[in-house]
C-alpha cells in the first residue's frame, strides 16, 4: 500500500510539473520575457533618451587664463583672465529640431513594432504546423493499432493455415513499413516542438502544446482599421519630418554667443560682455540641406508608395492561396466523410465475407490514410499563408 501511495504521489507530482502552451501564453512570453521584445523596448526608451540629451540646451563654457607678466625694471606679477559663454539658438529652433528628431524615431518605433509581429506570427505559424502534425500521427497511430489487430488475427489465421505464408509476409511487410512511417511521424513532432520550445525559450521536456485553440478557417481583416498600418505610419512619419526640415532650414540666423569675460592685468581690470551670431544666409550650408530634405520627402513618397504596390500584390497573392486551401480542405473533408460513411462499410463487409482479400482491405485503408494526409497538408499549407498573410497586412492574430 505504502508503494502504492508513494506511486500516486510522484504521478501527480509529474503531472503538477508539466506545462500546457497555448497561443494566449506564447503572447505572454513574447510580451514579458522573450528577449527580442525586451531589446525592442530598451531600444525604443534609449532612442527616445538619446534625443532628449541631442537637443537638450547647451552647457556654460567656462574658461580660464592665466599669465606672468614682467615689464621693464619691475617685478614680476601675476594676470589671469576668467569667461564664461552659452550658446542659444534663435527663437524655437530647438523645439522644432526636436519635433523632427521624434518624428523620425516614431518611424524606427513603427519598423521595431513590425519586427516583432513577424517574429510572433511566425511562432504562432510553427504552433499550428506543430498541432497538425500531432494531429497526424495520433490517426496514424489509430491507424497502426487497427493494423496490429488485424496482423493478430492472420498470424492465428496462418498457424491454422488458413492463409497462405506469402499472405502472412505481406502483412509484415506492411506492418513494418507503417512502424517506421509512424516512428518518422514521432521524430517529426518532436523536432517542430522543439524548434517551437527553443525560440519561446521554454524547457520542452516539461511542455505540452494544448492545440485547442487553432485559428478558425478564415482571415479576419476586421482585426484591423487599416492594412499595412505599421508601414504606412512610418512613412506618415518620415514624410513629416522631411517636411518640417524644409521649413527649418530657411532661415537666415541660426544661433547667438553670449560671453561675459573679466581680466586681471597688471595695473588694469577689465570687465567685457560679447556675442557673436552665425549669417546663415553668408553660406551655402542650408541651402544644401534644404534641397536634400525637398529630395528626401519625394524619395518618402515613392518608396512609400514601392513597397505599398509589393505589399499589395503579397497581399492578394497570399489571400488567393488561402482561399484556394480551404476549398481544397472543404472539399477532401467531404471525400473522407463519403468515404467513410459510403464506400468503406461496403468493403468491410465484403472483406468479412471473404468476397475480397486483406490486400484489397489494406488498400482501401491505405487510401482513407491516403486522404487524411492530404487533408493535413492541405490544413499546414492554409496556416503557413495565413500567418504569412497577417504578417504582410501587418496584423496582431491573438
Amino acid at each position: 500500500m505504502k508503494y502504492i501511495f508513494i506511486a500516486i504521489a510522484m504521478l501527480f507530482s509529474a503531472v503538477a510539473e508539466t506545462f500546457t502552451l497555448s497561443l494566449k501564453q506564447i503572447d505572454e512570453k513574447l510580451e514579458n520575457s522573450h528577449p527580442l521584445s525586451l531589446y525592442i523596448k530598451e531600444q525604443k526608451e534609449a532612442n527616445s533618451a538619446k534625443i532628449e540629451g541631442e537637443f537638450a540646451s547647451s552647457a556654460f563654457e567656462l574658461t580660464l587664463t592665466s599669465a606672468k607678466a614682467k615689464p621693464d625694471n619691475a617685478d614680476g606679477e601675476l594676470e589671469y583672465g576668467v569667461g564664461v559663454a552659452k550658446s542659444f539658438l534663435l527663437g524655437d529652433q530647438r523645439t522644432k529640431a526636436l519635433q523632427i528628431a521624434k518624428l523620425n524615431n516614431q518611424s524606427i518605433s513603427f519598423e521595431l513594432d513590425n519586427r516583432m509581429l513577424a517574429f510572433s506570427n511566425s511562432l504562432k505559424s510553427q504552433y499550428h504546423q506543430s498541432c497538425l502534425i500531432i494531429e497526424q500521427k495520433r490517426v496514424f497511430e489509430k491507424f497502426f493499432e487497427d493494423f496490429k489487430k488485424l496482423y493478430s488475427k492472420k498470424l492465428k489465421a496462418y498457424k491454422y493455415q488458413e492463409i497462405s505464408k506469402k499472405e502472412l509476409l505481406q502483412l509484415e511487410i506492411e506492418k513494418e513499413d507503417l512502424k517506421q512511417k509512424l516512428e518518422n511521424l514521432k521524430a517529426t513532432e518532436n523536432i517542430w516542438k522543439q524548434t517551437l520550445f527553443d525560440a519561446i525559450g521554454i524547457k520542452s521536456e516539461t511542455t505540452n502544446l494544448s492545440c485547442q485553440d487553432l485559428h478558425p478557417m478564415e482571415f479576419n481583416q476586421n482585426d484591423s482599421s487599416l492594412l499595412f498600418a505599421n508601414s504606412i505610419n512610418s512613412f506618415k512619419s518620415q514624410i513629416e519630418a522631411s517636411k518640417r526640415n524644409i521649413k527649418f532650414y530657411d532661415r537666415n540666423f541660426e544661433s547667438i554667443e553670449l560671453s561675459i569675460d573679466y581680466d586681471d592685468e597688471i595695473d588694469t581690470k577689465k570687465y567685457g560682455v560679447g556675442f557673436s551670431l552665425p549669417l546663415s544666409f553668408s553660406s551655402k550650408k542650408d541651402e544644401h540641406k534644404k534641397i536634400s530634405a525637398m529630395h528626401q520627402q519625394k524619395a518618402f513618397i515613392l518608396q512609400k508608395k514601392s513597397i505599398l504596390i509589393e505589399k499589395n500584390r503579397a497581399f492578394k497573392e497570399l489571400k488567393a492561396n488561402l482561399e484556394n486551401e480551404k476549398k481544397l480542405i472543404l472539399s477532401t473533408e467531404s471525400r473522407i466523410d463519403r468515404f467513410k460513411s459510403d464506400l468503406l462499410p461496403l468493403i468491410e463487409h465484403s472483406y468479412r465475407l471473404g468476397e475480397s482479400s486483406v490486400v484489397e482491405y489494406l488498400l482501401s485503408k491505405q487510401k482513407l490514410w491516403q486522404l487524411q494526409e492530404s487533408l493535413n497538408k492541405h490544413k499546414k499549407a492554409y496556416y503557413k499563408s495565413l500567418f504569412e498573410l497577417y504578417t504582410v497586412a501587418e496584423i496582431k492574430e491573438i
